[in-house]
């Protein structure tokens, strides 16, 4: 059965098979800076573009779709400390993110404690269009 990509998040793959996220949140700040005058109210002066975060949520069913350390793959990719490149399911690069947080809440457990359904999400903050490794830390 071919596996149909959702995402990749570096060599992640989001797809039904292994880990379907049911909820991308993506959002922009801009930034503003106050600038007080004399006699009058303050006013805003635009500084530029905020962060960009993107926010998945889904599910993993193991022994269906996604196996039982799918969301413990995504963590250990946070831990490696380096952006990842972004790809969407339709083969848009959407450049370098970060991984900020990853949870997994477990539920449905059989009689050996196991989940048969693992709730997980993870939230990204925008990197920047290009990453180079350093020769110093490998990173």
């Amino acid at each position: 059965m071919p596996i149909s990509t959702l995402m990749k998040l570096g060599p992640f793959t989001f797809s039904i098979e292994t880990a379907a996220f049911n909820q991308l949140q993506r959002a922009w700040s801009f930034d503003w800076s106050e600038q007080k005058r004399l006699g009058t109210i303050p006013q805003l002066q635009y500084t530029g573009e905020g962060q960009q975060t993107i926010n998945l949520s889904g599910s993993v069913f193991p022994g269906q779709y996604g196996a039982i350390d799918t969301v413990a793959q995504m963590a250990q990719l946070g831990r490696q400390g380096r952006p990842l490149l972004l790809i969407a399911g339709t083969g848009d690069l959407l450049n370098y993110w970060s991984i900020t947080n990853v949870e997994q809440t477990n539920s449905y457990l059989d009689q050996y404690g196991q989940p048969r359904k693992i709730d997980f999400s993870l939230s990204i903050r925008y990197y920047g269009d290009h990453y180079e490794v350093s020769n110093e830390t490998g990173r």
